[in-house]
């Protein structure tokens, strides 16, 4: 800071302000400064968060904030490991260099999470921006850019795609994308989301969040990367070319990674569990046996879903309809009846000859299945029906069966698996009572139809329940059921989309009434109550009907080979990662319970799964993962170790500086809030505001255009032994340098002297000096009447050039990385079309080496196949130079920019002068 840390640890230390008028100007100025690099520079940010010291999280938001002048950074820690926590300390340090703006794009679900956490634990506030916002403000008459707030928005992904160009005039300090992989391909020119992101933020620094950088295709990576820097991994052309055809080979994955060292960061669990403690997660399993109706109905609608020429199920979306109709099969008979009623209703109306608009009412039953919305099509010629008559027939038979089996489902009015969910909260919650756990159940189900069923039934046993689904709009609602669950309620029914953006550490038992097929959507519901800040075990109820077999395999695939119910972790990235969406997963099991019907069939389908799953997860996608994002888990260790240490003591420094300082600066009257502060972040926040008002107050104060302190011989340290008994002079300068990296530092400049002429102290010294307490006196200088004018000027010009020559070569890294990145890209861009000339070149030779060759081809025939091979020669040649200027020129124009950029401009001012003495 400068040094005052030792005078502000005795000040407190004392109980009484003792902080001189010099040296609080100088806290002042040194506790309000911005810039720095490293874990020092968010000092100012940890000290004012409620958040834990985790290394790995320090080191994260300091490489991020190195990164943001050269475009950004990628944040990949593996799921749990808080890239919420590591871009909101990069959010509070920039707010606390005074720049506020940023926006933050994020699924919709998780708005009010992330409003929410910054204001808990940063004390930063931020406006949730949505189509209900923009309406109301246009009803106000007030038509201005919603996005242009000042501070920091939150909205939706797809809302700031709609809205390219208001986001596009806001000048952002940051811009930060949480769930990126979602962008994945949006180096694709048909993903209109990603490509409309790319251009509203393209003059802006960016920081994208995602636990799964890599997942079935190394395009994805690109995709990432054209966000941060398009000149980071080139064209796609180039790209593809390079990296993602063919094997990707150790030396070219070495390259690569290489050429994403500087944006990507990843630290892994594993590599954090020494300090980072996470609780274990236990499965439990509930059998259950359906009665004899419920199988008749089961075994009935499962026969119907195997049809390939039921009328009901447009051919179209088959796989996506079958794969919906089999989940509601297994969840409940209550909501397979609605179900049936409305496929026989279809039906009806196309027997009518009617347009069938029914099947768009199966939109109710998709809560939490966007991802198969979007990817399950089929070809709707691969299944030929019949027509006229015969087809007449068929579907009046096919009624007939649908309307039979729903009067079925509506007879049966007890679920064995709803008596089974009972049985098992019993049980569990007979356990959370003798563990001093909270009687507390979230229950996930993938049906409206069959939460309401779970809620009736619940209610009736004594059980207290809140329900949250797709329907519940607006974020203030979501965290308003959240809240009464927490405080009131002892269950937690919910639909899919609550799987999504909840933090539920409060709670530990996890309830799967249905249980997914796609284990990525398993993870995220466990991953609700089983993350970073759980206290206790974790408990995961699954439900199982063992005379099913088919559910049985799955059971048993799910829990041991995707290992997803038990251990620390769950599921490892390597695996889920591999897994890419889940939905080819989904596929795959929807397949088997389609064409198998036999146990052994099953056992063997099962097998060939799992066998594939093997594969995959060994395939050559799991070991780029590891050649891209791992680093050696010594390496890590170590220096996480340090960083922890690091920021530590420099927390603690600035702690002890604010506190004096703000002490010193309201001695004499009531603060506007207490020094001592009690809470998380709010009261953190009110700390930081507090120190710069302790700050701006002292600045406004009159001062003495020179200050008299006193030093006793016996506090100097061995170095400054030569001291005792000296005097001199004490200069405090405060420097703004302002380039591509940019910072303020407040600078010592301490003058001794030796009874002939003065000396400047080393810059390690004076900076030892600063950090000595001190008193004021009245007494002026004794004798030293000598100019110190030399040896002034003489310091400040060592002091200036070593600064901007420290600044420089902070400058030189980025700038020669930057253009490095430009030369392989450029390179990259090239490689394709000069292969394309050398082979237009080497196909000219063997038309002119044919013209003389002696063949059946006609003279004239290899004539004109001479001047065809020549015309594309020269054709190629002359796109390729084209090319060359093209790309060189977008070169030349953003490195003329980056040095534009990297011009050092700066500024000293004096903050304070002293005379000192040693006595």
């Amino acid at each position: 800071m400068g040094g005052v840390s030792q005078v502000a640890a005795r000040a407190v230390e004392g109980g009484k302000p003792q902080l001189t008028r010099f040296h609080q100007r100088v806290a002042a100025e040194a506790l309000t400064a911005r810039g720095g690099g490293g874990a020092s520079r968010l000092a100012p940010a940890l000290a004012h968060s409620a958040v834990d010291l985790n290394p790995h999280q320090i080191e994260a938001a300091a490489f991020a904030l190195a990164s943001l002048p050269t475009g950004g950074a990628v944040l990949a820690d593996e799921v749990g490991l808080g890239k919420t926590v590591e871009a909101g300390l990069v959010l509070a340090q920039l707010a606390a260099e005074g720049k506020a703006r940023a926006v933050i794009l994020v699924p919709a679900t998780l708005r009010a999470q992330w409003r929410e956490e910054l204001r808990s634990k940063f004390g930063l506030d931020a406006d949730v921006v949505d189509g209900d916002v923009v309406r109301e403000r246009e009803k106000q008459g007030l038509k201005t850019n919603p996005f242009d707030t000042g501070g920091i928005v939150i909205c939706s992904h797809p809302f700031a795609a709609m809205r390219v160009s208001e986001v596009e005039r806001v000048p952002w300090d940051v811009a930060i994308i949480d769930e990126a992989h979602r962008l994945r391909n949006a180096y694709r020119k048909d993903h209109r989301t990603g490509q409309a992101l790319r251009k509203a933020l393209r003059k802006c620094p960016k920081l994208l969040l995602t636990a799964t950088p890599l997942q079935n295709d190394l395009m994805e990576l690109l995709g990432l990367a054209a966000f941060i820097d398009d000149a980071l991994l080139g064209n796609e052309e180039a790209f593809r070319l390079q990296y993602a055809s063919g094997e990707l080979t150790e030396d070219k994955a070495a390259d690569l990674k290489a050429r994403l060292a500087p944006v990507v960061i990843r630290t892994l669990r594993r590599q954090v569990k020494e300090y980072v403690k996470y609780t274990a997660r236990r499965s439990i399993v509930e059998d259950f046996a359906p009665t004899a109706q419920e199988q008749e109905l089961y075994d009935r609608v499962s026969e119907y879903l195997r049809r390939e020429d039921a009328y009901a199920i447009p051919m179209a979306r088959r796989a996506l309809f079958v794969l919906v109709y089999r989940k509601i099969l297994a969840s409940s008979s209550f909501a397979l009846a609605a179900t049936l009623d409305r496929l026989a209703d279809t039906l009806d109306q196309k027997i009518a000859g009617v347009e069938c608009t029914a099947q768009a009412d199966l939109i109710l039953e998709m809560d939490g299945f966007a991802e198969e919305v979007e990817e399950l099509f089929d070809d709707p010629s691969s299944a030929a029906r019949p027509k006229g008559q015969l087809a007449l027939r068929r579907m009046n038979d096919e009624l007939g069966e649908l309307r039979a089996c729903a009067k079925l489902a509506r007879t049966i009015q007890v679920n064995a698996k709803g008596d089974a969910l009972v049985r098992g909260l019993d049980r569990c919650f007979t356990v959370a009572k003798a563990c001093g756990w909270p009687e507390k159940a979230v229950v996930f189900t993938e049906f409206r139809r069959t939460q309401d069923y779970l809620k009736k039934l619940l209610e009736s046993k004594g059980y207290s329940c809140t329900c949250l689904s797709g329907d519940v709009g607006g974020t203030e609602k979501r965290a308003a059921l959240v809240e009464e669950f927490r405080n009131t309620t002892q269950i937690l029914i919910m639909t899919e989309a609550g799987a999504e953006g909840l933090n539920l550490q409060f709670c530990n038992l996890v309830v799967n009434y249905d249980l997914p097929w796609n284990p990525q959507r398993v993870e995220q519901r466990i991953g609700r109550c089983h993350r970073y800040g759980q206290q206790r075990d974790v408990l995961v109820l699954n439900f199982l009907n063992r005379s099913n077999a088919a559910d049985a395999r799955l059971y048993d695939l799910l829990s041991q080979k995707l290992a997803l119910f038990d251990g620390v972790f769950g599921s490892s990235d390597e695996i889920l990662g591999a897994l890419g969406t889940g939905i080819d997963f989904e596929k795959r099991v929807l397949d088997i319970y389609q064409s198998c019907r036999d146990p052994n069939e099953i056992d063997t389908a099962f097998k060939k799964l799992r066998s594939e799953l093997d594969d995959r997860i060994s395939a050559r996608y799991a070991a780029a993962r590891a050649l891209l994002f791992e680093r050696f888990d010594g390496e890590v260790r170590s220096k996480l170790r340090v960083a922890e240490q690091k920021a530590k003591e420099a927390v603690a420094r600035r702690e002890a500086e604010e506190e004096a300082l703000v002490a010193a600066a309201f001695d004499e009257e009531a603060p506007p809030t207490p020094v001592v502060l009690e809470g998380p972040a709010k009261g953190r926040s009110k700390r930081a505001k507090l120190v710069q008002a302790a700050a701006e107050k002292i600045r406004a104060r009159p001062q003495d255009a020179v200050a008299f302190l006193e030093l006793p011989n016996r506090i100097l340290p061995a170095p400054l032994g030569k001291l005792a008994g000296r005097e001199g002079w004490w200069f405090a300068y405060k420097y703004t340098l302002d380039a591509l990296v940019s910072e303020e530092r407040v600078v010592h400049l301490v003058l001794w002297f030796d009874g002939e002429r003065f000396h400047a102290l080393p810059a390690e010294d004076a900076d030892a000096f600063a950090a000595l307490p001190a008193d004021e006196t009245q007494a002026g200088p004794r004798g030293a009447t000598v100019s110190i004018g030399q040896a002034q000027e003489e310091a400040l010009a060592a002091i200036h050039a070593k600064l901007v020559a420290d600044l420089q070569a902070r400058i030189g890294d980025t700038f020669d990385a930057a253009r490095d990145r430009w030369d392989r890209s450029v390179e990259d861009a090239l490689a394709a079309p000069r292969k394309a000339v050398e082979d237009a070149r080497a196909a000219w030779g063997k038309a002119r080496a044919a013209l003389h060759d002696k063949s059946d081809l006609p003279l004239r025939d290899r004539r004109a196949f001479l001047e065809r091979a020549e015309r594309e020669y020269r054709r190629k040649l002359d796109d390729l130079r084209a090319l060359e200027a093209q790309r060189y020129g977008e070169k030349d124009r953003a490195i003329a920019e980056l040095k534009k950029k990297s011009e050092v401009k700066e500024r000293r001012t004096l903050v304070a002068t002293a005379y000192w003495r040693c006595v």
